[in-house]
């Protein structure tokens, strides 16, 4: 049974940590505690104070876990280390105080560090392989966020899933997606979906130094239905862009006739001037490009000013 192993990244604006943080909590609860096996705990990796960590135990408002992994943080200025330990889902809340205890949080408050997983990370790398199949319903997750970077009042945060590709189909990635957009838009930008491939594979453009397209690609632009024929379904979110979904089935660029899929919509979206130049590390992200209207669009493309 083939496995599909891909992210689901967005970008928060002018939010807070701790909506973000209620509403991922939320969203577990919501879609990923049934479907997922080990419902009963979650497994937490997060940046954490030497001084919570005790005998082999996480101490943190009375309660205590038993440690699985620890390693160094590798900013030596502080003496955190990073934690893995089984938390159970009642305590679930608990997980945002303890990554606000570092000693590292408290001097530089963007580095926040938080994950949590159905499972310990050497289950998730072990099932990555095709060695070990992962029965029906049984994925793994892993849900992380942070704020941003540059300090900004935003906030990242990514979800990450190693499934069988039967379990995942168009209709739930929607759901998921719009679990988010519907309550953060206009201040939330979906990043797309990513898939990771063996190492051997790496995703290119029909066109040199352009974006790949994916299953889900998110362009700042209004676009049509008809203006990409191509594609299994356009999405257009008012003022912020559209959701280009290149086809019906979970997307795969090793399949020929997908690529063929992805081609295709390639070349219109490029006819429109909307494929983005981006280099080998995908940069400029995105995100960080500014919204184009459709008449707008169509005023720079009549001027020959398309990208």
């Amino acid at each position: 049974m083939k496995k599909i192993d891909f992210t689901m990244h967005f970008s928060a604006v002018q939010q807070s940590l701790d909506r973000v943080f209620k509403d991922m909590l939320t969203f577990q609860t919501e879609y990923l505690q049934e479907l997922f096996a080990r419902n009963d705990t979650v497994t937490v990796d997060l940046l954490t104070e030497r001084r919570n960590i005790k005998n082999g135990m996480v101490n943190f408002k009375d309660k205590s876990y038993p440690v699985i992994k620890t390693s160094k943080n590798y900013n030596h200025n502080y003496k955190d280390k990073y934690v893995e330990f089984p938390l159970p889902l009642a305590d679930l809340a608990l997980m945002k105080d303890f990554a606000l205890t570092s000693e590292e949080v408290q001097h530089e408050p963007e580095m926040f560090d938080l994950n949590w997983l159905n499972v310990p990370y050497k289950e998730w790398y072990k099932y990555r392989g095709e060695r070990y199949p992962i029965e029906k319903q049984h994925g793994l997750f892993k849900l992380g966020l942070a704020p941003s970077a540059d300090g900004s009042s935003s906030v990242a945060f990514g979800h990450y899933f190693l499934m069988n590709e039967s379990d995942i189909d168009k209709t739930l990635i929607k759901k998921w997606i719009f679990f988010y957009l519907d309550k953060y838009l206009p201040h939330c930008r979906f990043q797309g979906i990513n898939r990771f491939y063996p190492s051997r594979v790496r995703p290119f453009s029909l066109y040199k130094k352009r974006m790949a397209l994916e299953w889900f690609s998110f362009l700042p632009a209004e676009i049509l239905p008809e203006e990409v024929p191509s594609a299994n379904e356009v999405i257009y979110l008012p003022n912020c862009g559209s959701i280009i979904i290149s086809t019906e089935q979970p997307y795969d660029f090793e399949n020929p006739e997908m690529r063929k899929v992805t081609a295709a919509i390639e070349q219109e979206l490029h006819h429109l001037g909307l494929l983005p130049l981006v280099d080998h590390f995908s940069i400029p992200q995105i995100s960080d490009l500014p919204f184009i209207s459709r008449e707008q669009r169509l005023k720079d493309m009549s001027r020959g000013n398309g990208v």
